[in-house]
């Protein structure tokens, strides 16, 4: 009696049936080196919104306003990085707002309360002339709140 390998096809499936000797010889396929994966910004210095890092928050019902806010930052050239996204990230701010179940996963309470953006926007929109204007200052406080500002951008 001799024994074989065969293949058979069902459908699209493809089924390979294998003998003991073809199990017992090594295999002879290479293959390649897993690659790292890639983060938010890609190899080439674009932005990946596939990435699981930004947990979804380039798509959904404010995805175009995050997408543009973020590429915004990401590409600013102005001192301190991101001064000039202002607009971008209170536009991204009011969206966020509009729907506190899809982006507020905390419950409704702000659990980051050293948030320096926040103070910004709340500021501007309170009318200060210009908001961002001490973000980056070492020893900035931010009389509304009394505190110091925990800005991570440094002052030129």
């Amino acid at each position: 009696m001799s024994s074989f390998s065969f293949c058979k096809e069902y459908g699209k499936d493809k089924v390979i049936f294998v003998t003991k000797e073809d199990h017992a010889t090594p295999s002879k396929i290479e293959l390649p080196a897993p690659e790292q994966p890639e983060g938010v910004i890609t190899k080439d210095g674009s932005i990946n919104w596939s990435c699981p890092c930004l947990g979804g928050m380039a798509t959904g019902p404010c995805g175009v306003d995050f997408r543009e806010a973020f590429s915004c930052f990401q590409y600013s050239k102005a001192d301190p990085k991101g001064s000039d996204c202002y607009e971008a990230f209170t536009k991204m701010r009011d969206c966020f707002q509009m729907y506190p179940t899809v982006y507020n996963k905390s419950g409704g309470a702000d659990d980051d309360d050293d948030d320096g953006l926040g103070d910004a926007l709340d500021a501007g929109a309170a009318g200060d002339a210009d908001p961002l204007a001490d973000v980056g200052a070492p020893e900035a406080t931010d009389e509304a709140v009394g505190r110091k500002s925990t800005s991570v951008v440094p002052k030129a």
